[in-house]
């Protein structure tokens, strides 16, 4: 196996940025995920697969309410990126000086977004370092028309401090992950 070769293949796709937000209760959390993708062509009965670190704060109140919304960010959003990735929910309430309402699931909708989709979480899948769900979508929101913020236009629109963050954050989860493969 050619680790480099399969890294070049995998470094060329790019996904929508998301800020995955759940609540149970008065709990409420979110973080920054890409790893977003359809599960069905049938529109009548909308289906998603969403990657959540195993660690994270986020997870657990995903599992404690078998729910979650996606707010997809538009280009110019990517400010929302340090903010709901750089730091976790047990050290910090995120939506403490973050306007929201709360959707049907009672997920935190974001403002100025480009669209949202709230979910029912199916089936989870234990990956190792993360949990893959598969969801029922029971809402959505195309917001705006404008572009979707894509996980390769960070490198091009965060400042370099929350770059050398955001890479140092990634070989850190990468030296995780490895051990719980």
């Amino acid at each position: 196996m050619d680790q480099g070769s399969i890294a070049a293949v995998l470094g060329k796709m790019d996904f929508e940025v998301f800020v995955l937000t759940a609540a149970d209760g008065d709990r409420r959390n979110g973080q920054i995920v890409c790893w977003v993708v359809p599960a069905t062509l049938v529109p009548q009965a909308p289906r998603l697969v969403v990657g959540v670190g195993k660690m994270t704060d986020t997870r657990e109140v995903v599992e404690a309410s078998r729910k979650f919304a996606l707010n997809m960010l538009a280009e110019d959003q990517w400010p929302w990126v340090p903010h709901f990735g750089f730091r976790s929910g047990r050290d910090v309430d995120k939506f403490a000086m973050v306007p929201f309402e709360r959707g049907m699931t009672g997920s935190p909708l974001l403002p100025g977004i480009a669209g949202y989709l709230e979910c029912h979480v199916r089936l989870v899948l234990d990956a190792g370092p993360c949990r893959f769900y598969l969801a029922d979508g029971m809402d959505g929101k195309l917001v705006s028309d404008r572009d979707p913020l894509r996980f390769h236009q960070l490198f091009e629109m965060l400042p370099p401090q929350h770059i050398e963050t955001m890479t140092r954050r990634r070989e850190q989860d990468i030296a995780r992950d490895l051990s719980l493969l």
